[in-house]
């Protein structure tokens, strides 16, 4: 705004000179005829200074108007997308598993155990509530090093029965089978019962196959008096009647 108004007056004012320096020069002129002494060469003298100033203030004027300067043109540059974080899937829950009793597996360093057969209480065996009871299995010693007699028996899952950590009390040499005992108790509740157990080395480390005990516990014993069962009466035939 303030531009175009400064512009304005400027172009005004030398417009108003130049028209001043023609009416300068038209007056000159009318003096110049007015002289009687004046030749025809001094009155072309004077119409050419007069076309000359006339010429030279419109130049002055043209030069002195200022020229558009071009105005540069702002290109809106668009935002950049953001890409939103992909969604990882979630990892489902695992479920575990039961331990497995397949042979050969779980060595540990030299150690190494596997199961042979269940010398007593063999898996499903029916016992009263609170029954107690001695689960033997016979395992082999299929590693590369000898036990010792310290190496023991530990509950490792499931349900311990009253059982306790039992050492072997022997010792077992590669290739070798051994008893191995725990004396456990029979559950209150009715139903299967399993536990599982592993031989742990002298450095506390499970190694071996899982040795498992399962009883299936029954209702308790009925421990009310029977009744006495009463012999059914004997009836008295009847006499034949005689036909008439």
């Amino acid at each position: 705004m303030f531009k175009s108004g400064t512009t304005l007056s400027r172009n005004t004012i030398l417009w108003g000179l130049v028209a001043l320096l023609v009416t300068v020069g038209i007056v000159t002129l009318f003096i110049s005829f007015a002289s009687a002494g004046n030749s025809p060469e001094d009155v072309d003298a004077i119409y050419t200074n007069a076309a000359e100033t006339l010429a030279a203030q419109q130049l002055t004027l043209e030069a002195s108007q200022p020229t558009e300067t071009p105005t540069a043109t702002m290109t809106a540059t668009p935002f950049e997308t953001v890409t939103p974080f992909a969604t990882l899937p979630l990892s489902s829950p695992q479920a575990f598993a039961s331990p497995t009793l397949s042979a050969g597996s779980g060595a540990v360093g030299c150690n190494n155990s596997v199961y042979v057969s269940d010398v007593t209480i063999p898996d499903g065996t029916v016992m009263t509530p609170g029954q107690a009871f001695t689960k033997t299995w016979k395992v082999q010693n299929n590693g590369t090093c000898a036990w010792t007699a310290t190496y023991k028996l530990t509950f490792v899952s499931g349900e311990v029965m009253g059982g306790v950590a039992t050492p072997i009390n022997v010792a077992v040499s590669p290739n070798q089978s051994v008893d191995i005992s725990v004396a456990m108790t029979a559950p209150a509740i009715a139903g299967d019962h399993t536990g599982y157990w592993k031989i742990y080395n002298d450095q506390n480390q499970p190694f071996g196959t899982f040795l498992s005990v399962v009883i299936k516990v029954g209702a308790a014993a009925n421990t009310a008096v029977p009744t006495t069962a009463v012999p059914p009466t004997e009836e008295t035939p009847a006499e034949p009647t005689e036909e008439p």
